[in-house]
């Protein structure tokens, strides 16, 4: 018998990655270091990206597939929910404009990334149960705010945007596309990667500029 539970190896650890890498970031967020939270998110974010590619290296059991899901979907609503509403908390308090609509809209954000991953699970394990690949997604991906929120973050700094309310509108409308039922073209391997490099360039600017 195992001597601890869970599942060890090179085909989850980048979902463990992207996991510590958000707490680190809440962590910077609450400590005023909103780049640093910004650079963990987009950390977060290559690591779930390419987190499937690596587990189709091994040849899984029906139940480690199981785990790779339900463990794909804990570690996303922490860095791709609660670290961007600490992100949005260190922003307004950075700007003294964090007050109860600022708690609602943090929120009713990760309320609708939850509802979006809970969702897409069930889906998941209905296409595996027949041996089905998922063609697009359903909703917009949670993952893709780590490159739509750093890269809206470095516009409100090139253009002097009043950052606070550019992201908590950038929020609300986040929660939305979550949970709308439209179909978005689920990207293939090569995408993947592009996306990854498209990060690249937000992420030196917001390393090197003069940011909060």
């Amino acid at each position: 018998m195992k001597p601890i539970v869970g599942y060890y190896g090179y085909w989850v650890y980048l979902t463990y990655l992207s996991l510590i890498s958000a707490v680190v970031g809440i962590s910077f967020a609450f400590e005023g270091h909103i780049k640093y939270a910004l650079i963990c998110l987009m950390i977060s974010g290559i690591c779930d990206t390419l987190d499937g590619r690596v587990a189709n290296l091994k040849q899984r059991t029906d139940r480690e597939k199981s785990y790779g899901i339900q463990i794909d979907a804990f570690a996303d609503i922490i860095s791709f929910g609660a670290l961007p509403a600490a992100i949005g908390y260190s922003i307004g308090q950075s700007e003294g404009s964090f007050g109860w609509i600022s708690i609602a809209i943090f929120a009713t954000y990760v309320l609708a990334a939850l509802i979006r991953l809970a969702y897409f699970n069930v889906i998941e394990i209905e296409l595996q149960g027949k041996n089905e690949k998922r063609l697009y997604y359903e909703g917009l991906p949670v993952t893709i705010v780590a490159l739509i929120i750093p890269v809206v973050y470095s516009i409100c700094i090139m253009f002097e945007l009043p950052i606070s309310m550019v992201y908590h509108g950038l929020l609300v409308i986040l929660a939305g596309l979550f949970v709308m039922k439209v179909k978005i073209y689920k990207p293939k391997g090569r995408w993947k990667v592009v996306l990854c490099l498209i990060g690249v360039p937000i992420l030196i600017y917001i390393l090197f500029a003069g940011v909060i």
